[in-house]
């Protein structure tokens, strides 16, 4: 069995061999972008050598321990989604990381994020990616959004959303519009009470004006528009974590 195909009982070990074949360089020490997306990798082998790293996709594998990283100092760019990872703590090391993709692996809780509090120039940190339908356990915290801007102030980008700087006020109004227009789905239950209508019983049958009909149809337009933005910003946002191909 060739050494690029090296393998255990369970999957994948990153070899020089691999790295060369998949980056087309000689030299490790040469490696600046690396693409490794579903390769069956649970063991990072030798990937320590990789130090000119600058962006590096490992997602949907099988890899559990990341301390094979930590040498990788001008790493920028992360992608880790898919995985069986349930501990970070050594990416506190990547002290260049602007840019992190952990979402669909087990991290449990908000103490296990702790580590990347020591990365001041993170600015991009996914957990869960809806496209994928991937998670962590610790997004299933009714407070998880709000602990999550309260640790990371310096934050531009929380799973595909901006949480500060320009454009997260934007997100901000889609989010209260979502809350309002399902308080609005919601039957009163007040007024369904009443002993009595509230209008005249012939209120239905009367036509409505050109006015009423207007102000609906601007309801429904700006409903369909509003949907529409949140597709393209999924998909936008998937492109830009998955990074470039190579």
């Amino acid at each position: 069995m060739g050494d690029a195909e090296q393998k255990d009982l369970h999957g994948t070990k990153i070899t020089k061999q691999l790295l060369k074949s998949q980056s087309g360089e000689f030299d490790l020490e040469s490696i600046r972008i690396l693409k490794l997306q579903n390769c069956d990798i649970d063991n990072l082998g030798c990937i320590s050598e990789c130090i000119g790293l600058e962006r590096l996709d490992l997602s949907e594998n099988d890899i559990s321990l990341l301390q094979a990283l930590t040498s990788l100092k001008q790493l920028c760019f992360l992608n880790l989604s898919a995985n069986r990872i349930t501990n970070i703590d050594p990416l506190r090391e990547l002290e260049s990381l602007q840019t992190l993709n952990v979402a669909g692996n087990l991290i449990g809780s908000f103490s296990n994020l702790q580590c990347l509090k020591e990365l001041d120039s993170l600015e991009t940190l996914r957990l869960r990616d809806t496209t994928e339908s991937l998670s962590n356990p610790v997004c299933n915290s009714l407070t998880y959004r709000e602990t999550m801007r309260e640790m990371f102030p310096h934050l531009k980008t929380l799973d595909g959303e901006r949480i500060s700087g320009k454009g997260s006020e934007l997100f901000d109004m889609f989010r209260e519009l979502d809350t309002e227009i399902e308080k609005g789905s919601k039957p009163n239950h007040a007024l369904s009470q009443s002993t009595g209508p509230w209008m005249s019983t012939d209120f239905w049958d009367r036509k409505r004006s050109d006015e009423e009909v207007d102000l609906q149809q601007a309801e429904t337009n700006f409903n369909e528009i509003l949907q529409e933005c949140r597709k393209l910003n999924a998909v936008a946002t998937h492109s830009l974590a998955s990074g470039p191909k190579t």
